[in-house]
Parts: C-alpha cells; structure tokens; sequence
C-alpha cells in the first residue's frame, strides 16, 4: 500500500520495493499491519497450538531442526527449543549492516508473517512492529549467511535481541538487547512452538539489502545515462545512432530507452554532431581532392559512444528483471513450515532458499560491471588527444608537461572496473553443503547482494570521474555550446570544483561527486529539465 501519512501499512501481497526501501531509510515512517489481516495471524496460530497440544509431528514445533531433525521435542520445552534455535544460529561476523538496512530487513519480515501462513503470536508479531516502530536497531553482523534456510543468522539477530539478547543501537549507543528493549519500553517475546523458526526462517534479510540494491542501481542507470550524454557531446560525439527510429529495427526495451534518455538530454547541444550534416561536409572534401583524402573527422563514432545504447540496455533489462523477482520474493511466505488455515493444514517446503534473489543479484551485478566499463572508455577518449577531437591530452591545456592534468583520475577508474571483475564472479554458482548435507544445497543470496551492492557503488566513483572530465572538456570547447541539460551538470560539477588549471588533490572533489550522483541530486535536476528518464520502455 502507498504510504500515506507517514505511514506504511503492511499487507503481505502489496509492498513495493521503494516503498521497502524508503521506510527503511525514512525513520519518521510508521510501520503498521492491515487490521484485514489480523484475523487470519490469530487464526494460524491457533492452529499451531492446537497442533502442539496433540503432539502432531511438525518440524519446528514439535522436532529439532537442521542436522537434529530426527530429535522429537515434549511441548513443555518449546520454549527453550526455539530460543536455543535462534541463539545457535545467530552467528555472523564482520562489521555491522548499517541501521536502516537492519530496518528494512525487519520491514520485509514483518511484510511475510504478516500474510498468516507463518504462525506467529499477534502480540509477538506487535513487539516486532514496536522495534521499528522505536527504533531499537540489532546488530547485524555482515557476513556468514548462507542464505539458504532463509538468512539464519541476520534473522536471528534480529530475534534474539526481540527475547532480550545479544546486542541492539538504541539512540546512537550499542548497549545489551534487553536494555535496548527496556529503554524502548518494549516488552520481550515469549516464544512457543515454531515461532523462533518463523522469525528466522525466511529470505528478508537478502530481500531488504537486494531491494536496496535495485533502488541504488536504478539511480546509477539513470547518472549514466546523464552523464555519457554530457561526455558524447563534449567529445563530440554524433546524434543520429540515437534516433529511436533506428531502434525500433532492433528493439530491446532498455536499449530504446537509452536511446530515448540520450536523444532527450543531447537536445539543443551545437557541440555534438548531426551525421547529416557531417556527411555533407565530407562529400564536400570527397570531391575537392583527387584520389584518395583523410578527413579531420570520421563518419562515425567508435563503439563507447555510438553503441552506448546496445551496451547499456542490457544492464537495464538486468535490473528491471531483478526488479521484479524481487518483488514477487518481497509479497511472499517464504518460510517452512506454511499454515494453512483455508485447509487446516500444514505443508512442508523450501520457501526459505535464496536461489532466486542470489541468482538475480549476481546477474545485476555482472550487468552494472558494463557501466564502468563503458565510462572508462570514454575517459580514456578524454585523456588521449587523438581520440578526443581537439582536446588537449589529458584535459591539460595550461603549462602542460610541467602539469600532468587529469591523468591520475584514470589510474582510479581502470582499477575499479578491474575490481568490479573481480565481484562479478557469481555466488549462486558457490554452494558448500552444510549441516551433515541436511543443507546440501545453499543460496549465498546475502553475499551476492553484497557484491552487487559494492559493484554499484564502485561505479558510481567511475562514474564521478567521466563527470569530472566532461565538466573540464566543457570548458575547454565552450560553455555555451552546451545542450540545457549539459549546462545543467557543468554548473553542478562546478559547485563541486572550479575549472582545474592547476593540478592538485582532487580524492575528495570525487568522493562529494559519487555521493551526489548517489544522493539522485542530478536526477533529479535533469529530470526537471528534460522529463523523466526511462530504465525500460515497453512498447504499448
């Protein structure tokens, strides 16, 4: 549901990705659950009870779990089972995710118990509503899940503190879960049969940060976009292989889109070049000499800048993709055992493993490697004068030799695609049985969503640097010849730093440009310019 009053209310079947992703950024945002869906919760938990008190056997209500499987627990302990469960589980390490990551996680648990086929207690259920809602944030350490019986081990800290354990951020300090809790004033959870199981068991955790993931690249796909167009024109680049005319011979949804996205932002440029007129003036020189004449400039531009839409296209298809696996993941039930009330019964599954959100986070992730890619490229046309149409080499025009220019920038940008390489190798494709081979078969969803998450931000900081080169091409060719939205940026780039006819150290000019391209500020301006800027287009 929309969030409405600074409110989100949950209903298990219509939260949105953004909406994940700006509640879990947005701490003034309240977290409520549907009254529709109050009901079936209380329904499904009577069923567990009733359950529980025949001594049916049910895994997690009345068994062990993992490797134990085959040990049949008395009722009477069930409450020991299942806190024994979330503290032998809760076993990460590294450094902590960032609190409104841990909230999102939390967000998209609460989203999946709160669809009644998991069978947790109402009031336990609202002491999960009221750690967001106060703001009692468990530490989750980064690494160590597998991802596959859900993400155990984040869930776990999650839950652990919910009973008064471990360790929680509560007003800015690290302090004891039950402190964290007390100081909240949020009573403890009392846990019964299956529902330690039930808050740990479920893919949230690799959902929250692959959310994020997507929000964040799709910000990315839009800078790139923003930011090529700034280069092709600067560099000079043609116009024509942008002509949506031309894709529609060949339409892929996200390469129509960049393609649409650079013919919006390269409208009223007098630097970047009309093939038409190009051609006219190369027939000119064709019949002028006899034999055989070389032209100052080619007839066509090379791949970095005219296949900017068939390189690119791809990545958004990409993450558009991930989009929507993810969304489906979000909306789901995805723990084991699932209650269901309709039937009075229980099945048995596999809805905790993480194959789908690993596989589509490594494929996002291999995809946005391409962006860096590309960017380099045309930096690498900035910094070499014979292939930057009359641009000093390395946007150094004053005392070079004594000056080196922007040359050091590209040492940066080569070895972050390099390590971008080195990221996209797939964690779905890593699975290490575990547990006496009772998980033979595991996700690392958590881990793919990380790498991706890293690749994003490593090309942002490419990104940062292609800006940076444009902004001094800019000058050097003139201002004024700028399309409106390639003044747009120059004058944004220039709040940043001034025109660079002097070397210096520029690490935190690049570090303030990567966290403006990742803040959405020059989405945001460009689309106020030009309209908004498409990911994919789907043909009506």
């Amino acid at each position: 549901m929309p969030i409405k009053e600074n409110t989100l209310i949950l209903d298990g079947y219509t939260l949105t990705i953004d909406e994940l992703v700006k509640a879990g950024n947005d701490l003034s945002i309240k977290v409520e659950i549907d009254d529709k869906n109050w009901p079936k919760i209380r329904d499904c938990r009577k069923l567990v009870d009733k359950w529980a008190n025949e001594e049916r056997c049910i895994y997690g209500v009345n068994t062990s779990c993992g490797g134990l499987v085959d040990h049949l627990l008395p009722k009477e302990r069930d409450n020991d089972f299942q806190k024994n469960l979330v503290r032998s589980i809760t076993t990460q390490v590294g450094k902590p995710f960032e609190d409104e990551l841990v909230r999102t996680f939390m967000i998209a648990r609460a989203n999946s118990l709160c669809r009644g086929y998991s069978g947790i207690k109402e009031v336990n259920l609202k002491i999960y509503l009221d750690m967001i809602n106060k703001h009692v944030f468990p530490l989750i350490p980064r690494k160590g899940s597998l991802g596959t019986s859900g993400d155990l081990g984040p869930l776990g800290c999650i839950a652990s503190v919910a009973f008064g354990e471990w360790k929680a951020r509560y007003n800015g300090k690290v302090i004891p879960g039950k402190e964290a809790m007390d100081a909240a004033g949020i009573k403890l959870m009392h846990l019964n049969a299956k529902e330690g199981l039930s808050l740990i068991n479920g893919t949230s955790g690799m959902v929250g940060l692959a959310s994020t993931v997507i929000v964040e690249a799709t910000n990315t796909l839009k800078n790139s976009d923003i930011i090529a167009a700034f280069a092709i024109e600067t560099l000079m680049g043609r116009t024509n292989p942008f002509d949506v005319r031309v894709h529609e011979q060949k339409y892929h949804p996200g390469q129509y889109a960049t393609a649409m996205n650079l013919t919006k932002l390269l409208a009223g440029s007098n630097l970047a070049i009309d093939d038409q007129e190009l051609s006219m003036e190369l027939q000119a020189v064709l019949k002028k000499h006899e034999g055989i004449s070389v032209a100052d400039i080619p007839v066509e531009d090379a791949y970095s800048i005219r296949c900017t839409p068939q390189f690119v296209g791809p990545t958004k298809e990409a993450v558009q993709h991930a989009r929507e696996v993810l969304l489906r993941e979000l909306n789901s039930s995805n723990d084991n055992p699932l209650i269901f009330t309709e039937w009075d019964t229980f099945i048995h599954n596999g809805h905790f493993h993480g194959q789908p959100i690993s596989f589509v986070m490594d494929c996002l992730g291999i995809s946005m490697v391409n962006l860096g890619v590309v960017s380099d490229r045309r930096i690498d046309r900035f910094m070499d004068s014979s292939h930057s149409t009359g641009l000093p080499p390395f946007l150094c025009k004053e005392d070079t030799g004594v000056r080196m220019g922007l040359m050091g920038g590209q040492f940066m940008t080569t070895s972050l695609v390099a390590e971008n390489r080195t990221l996209a190798v797939p964690a779905s494709i890593q699975s290490i049985p575990s547990t006496e081979d009772f998980q033979d078969i595991v996700s690392f969803g958590l881990i793919a969503g990380r790498k991706a998450r890293k690749i994003v931000e490593n090309t942002n900081h490419i990104l940062s640097f292609e800006l940076l080169c444009a902004a001094q091409a800019a000058d050097l060719r003139g201002v004024d010849k700028l399309s409106p939205a390639g003044k747009i940026m120059h004058k944004a780039v220039r709040e940043t730093l001034e025109y660079m006819d002097y070397d210096k150290v520029y690490i935190d000019d690049l570090e303030e440009l990567k966290t403006r391209i990742g803040s959405g500020e020059f989405v945001e301006k460009i689309e106020k310019e030009v309209g908004e800027l498409l990911i994919v287009h789907e043909k009506e």
